[in-house]
């Protein structure tokens, strides 16, 4: 929160999974500073939204802003007097329908405004925002655009041999443009898999879809844990070349936890889960700092690392207050 009013005054999905995350201290301990701190922020991401609907004034990307909705779409529903909130909502949703956007053939949105290529960091940007401003907006073809993007991601991005996904995909020629199977972006997949997929009515004709491939990826990420309890900047490796990764590992428990409290994968996985969420907790420093984190990736090989990320201090929190969730749950059918 000290850096923040220097470093995050543009759109960018460090700020939105920051402000997420001391939303969820809120949720956590009704911690007042905590939401008014979220709530200057998200008014200033109001205030600036482009008339695009890029939120906070905008962002390299096509999709970067996308995660500042997740902590608009909060007030928009425990404030709905203050419609500029839910407007707000409406005009970014609008945006990522906009038939203007660069995407490929099939209609898989381009990562970069300037570069044809298939992120898979696109999935957590966009995805669950649209998911939850359906329900919230009562407007299906917000959420119908969420499960077409993450299957259209998911086509393209997933390796037959492994199960897990890649890097970036170069649409112009036809092959990966950074194929690793980089550890953040398929806890990327997992959790925004799981969060559309709880948006979804039990009839709705894609939910099972959805939760098989939770299912099977979350049996797959299991066999990349590493002994301590993390996974690691690049799945298929344990080397020095494969760094310890707070950050993806937090976003892999959280996606885990929540598909447990689903009901979508068996109580098990809690063993894992708490093993990775351990395995964290030491790489915390004495200021509040999440450590052995990396930074903002093109190549992973060469990502900045073990700085003070904004995602890395988020998702500690956000994946805080799920396991203390879990926790819960699991208490309640008597299996803690």
């Amino acid at each position: 929160m000290t850096q923040f009013d220097k470093e995050y005054t543009i759109g960018s999905w460090g700020k939105g999974l920051l402000l997420y995350g001391v939303l969820s201290k809120f949720f956590y301990d009704k911690d007042v500073g905590a939401l008014n701190f979220v709530r200057k922020w998200v008014n200033q991401s109001v205030e600036t939204q482009t008339p695009e609907g890029k939120l906070s004034g905008g962002d390299p990307s096509q999709t970067n802003f996308g995660t500042i909705g997740l902590s608009v779409l909060y007030f928009a529903e425990t404030e709905p007097e203050a419609t500029d909130y839910s407007e707000s909502i409406r005009k970014q949703a609008d945006y990522f329908l906009d038939p203007s956007l660069k995407r490929t053939d099939k209609g898989t949105i381009y990562y970069l405004e300037m570069t044809p290529q298939v992120w898979i960091d696109t999935v957590i940007m966009i995805c669950p925002f649209l998911a939850k401003a359906g329900q919230l907006l009562d407007e299906p073809r917000y959420t119908k655009e969420a499960i077409k993007q993450l299957e259209l991601h998911i086509e393209c991005l997933k390796d037959p041999e492994t199960g897990l996904f890649r890097h970036i995909w170069d649409e112009k020629k036809q092959k990966f443009y950074e194929g690793s199977l980089w550890g953040r972006g398929n806890g990327w997949m997992i959790a925004s898999l799981v969060e559309v997929a709880e948006q979804l009515a039990d009839d709705h004709p894609k939910k099972r879809k959805l939760i098989t491939e939770i299912q099977r990826l979350a049996e797959t990420l299991l066999l990349c844990q590493d002994e301590e309890g993390f996974w690691r900047l690049f799945l298929d490796q344990v080397s020095e070349n494969s760094k310890v990764e707070t950050a993806g590992t937090l976003i892999i428990a959280y996606g885990l936890s929540k598909a447990i409290r689903n009901g979508w994968i068996d109580t098990e996985f809690w063993e894992p889960i708490q093993s990775a969420f351990e395995a964290v907790i030491p790489c915390i420093d004495e200021d509040g700092k999440v450590t052995k984190a990396s930074g903002p990736t093109v190549n992973p090989k060469y990502t900045p690392y073990n700085k003070p990320y904004p995602h890395a201090q988020g998702f500690f929190l956000i994946t805080a207050l799920e396991i203390q969730k879990l926790i819960q749950f699991l208490k309640e059918k008597h299996i803690l």
